[in-house]
């Protein structure tokens, strides 16, 4: 098995076993404090549409579409997630997807939020190019992810496979930032506090990726 299906069969794996008590679980209750923080940052209008990338059981999304009238999507890895998702939510629409190959059409989005996702993915850069191809011209990302001081953090790296959790690497303030840089977001807005990191962006207005994956100047 490679690494990308190791990663997402035991990403599947934990969040399945997880799903119906989510809330209630160390990573519920630890993210809960990120979700409160993207809800303030995100300035969704009425009749934005507005994408959550690894949903979970639809906490983030569900608020979201009570802050705002948008027209609200969810995706996830997880079935069980999903499943949870639905039966909470009728009037948002959730399906099972990856976050690095987004089932939307290009510029469709107005937002896309995504919290503590980034570290279970394989490749993070394929998820900030698919963020960018479905976002509009106007269009906004938010990134929440843990963060580690550098020691405690090259021991998780090191020792997160034998865990089984489809953790892959975490990230530092710099790396996250330049993610965002290498895809042509520009960053409006950084927080910071205590493990958490959140970062916000827009695409730059003059850089789009054309369909065969060069850059483009925006018409």
């Amino acid at each position: 098995m490679n690494q990308s299906n190791k990663h997402e069969k035991y990403s599947i794996q934990k969040y399945n076993s997880i799903a119906r008590n989510y809330d209630t679980t160390p990573d519920g209750r630890m993210t809960a404090d990120f979700k409160a923080k993207m809800l303030e940052l995100c300035k969704a209008k009425d009749g934005d549409f507005l994408l959550d990338v690894g949903c979970g059981n639809g906490t983030l999304i569900g608020a979201l579409k009570r802050k705002a009238n948008v027209r609200a999507f969810g995706i996830d890895i997880s079935p069980s997630m999903i499943d949870e998702c639905k039966g909470r939510y009728a009037d948002i629409d959730f399906s099972v997807g990856s976050g690095e190959k987004l089932p939307f059409d290009d510029c469709s989005l107005d937002v896309v939020v995504t919290c503590c996702v980034l570290h279970h993915l394989n490749e993070p850069r394929n998820f900030f190019r698919e963020a960018k191809r479905v976002l509009k011209p106007s269009g906004t990302l938010i990134v929440a992810e843990i963060w580690l001081p550098f020691g405690v953090r090259h021991i998780f790296d090191l020792f997160s496979p034998l865990y089984k959790a489809g953790d892959n690497k975490l990230f530092s303030h710099r790396r996250l930032k330049g993610l965002f840089a290498e895809n042509d977001f520009c960053v409006t807005g950084i927080y910071k506090r205590g493990i958490m990191q959140i970062v916000k962006g827009g695409v730059a207005p003059f850089l789009r990726l054309s369909h065969d994956g060069n850059v483009a100047s925006k018409p």
